[in-house]
């Protein structure tokens, strides 16, 4: 496939022009090439991951997490040695940050969401899908309200293993029984406001600060905190996917974990 017609077309699946972001969505390393046929994807940007994909000859590395941000840099040290290596082996780079956490149909949040309502086997009646706290004008996360209040064990647990999350709950509330569950793939302290805000039972985010944890303990906001990249590998996967199934290219996933 000629890489600018699966560039131009990631870039309006994910509409990343509507985004604000402090990444740089979209293409951020070009190349020479001009076909793709072998797609990469993974959480993270960085040198170990770049050095595995130059050995599986790979076209583009989708990633989640990026090389530029909204300010310019130098090309030194590691930034130049990691430009050094796509460029030589021939790799393009794309990466999408915000515009993959709301996606509705392969986003991060949305997943999360729908995999707790499979695994707890909930139909249609038992639930309502909402969106989740306004961020410089787009949804990004969703909320989950129970037509029936649940105990709290039997949703933290059996979710967490299953979805392979290592978890921490600060039951701050201190509740047996939840209503609603926000999704948020970020460690905003604003997030944690809205929560409060909108009384949310359980805030489910993936890292948080020392004086983030406090405030939410001074507001009695009980949160469930999960490592960042176990909650954002599941869009580059589902992303993948979807290229794969619509352009007939070839994918793979090796990611690594530190």
């Amino acid at each position: 496939m000629k890489k600018k017609e699966l560039i131009k077309y990631l870039d309006n699946y994910l509409n990343i022009k509507d985004f604000e972001d402090v990444s740089k969505n979209g293409l951020q390393v070009d190349t020479i090439k001009k076909e793709i046929k072998k797609i990469w994807y993974s959480v993270d940007a960085s040198n170990y991951i770049f050095k595995k994909a130059e050995k599986e000859e790979v076209d583009l590395v989708l990633c989640h997490h990026w090389l530029f941000w909204w300010v310019e840099q130098t090309l030194v040290w590691l930034a130049y040695d990691r430009i050094k290596r796509l460029i030589k082996n021939n790799i393009w780079l794309y990466a999408s940050h915000l515009p993959l956490d709301a996606h509705n149909k392969v986003g991060n949040n949305i997943w999360l969401l729908k995999a707790f309502i499979r695994i707890f086997g909930l139909q249609k009646e038992d639930y309502k899908i909402e969106k989740f706290w306004n961020y410089h004008w787009n949804y990004i996360w969703y909320m989950l309200n129970f037509k029936k209040e649940i105990h709290i064990s039997n949703i933290i647990t059996p979710y967490a293993e299953q979805m392979q999350l290592i978890k921490k709950l600060y039951n701050f509330w201190n509740k047996k029984f939840i209503n609603n569950i926000a999704f948020v793939s970020w460690w905003w302290w604003e997030a944690l406001q809205e929560a409060f805000i909108n009384k949310i039972d359980i805030f489910l985010t993936w890292e948080m600060a020392h004086h983030q944890i406090i405030l939410a303990k001074e507001l009695w906001q009980s949160i469930l905190l999960w490592w960042h990249r176990e909650t954002e590998k599941i869009w580059p996967k589902l992303l993948a996917y979807y290229l794969r199934d619509k352009f007939d290219l070839e994918i793979v996933f090796l990611d690594e974990k530190y």
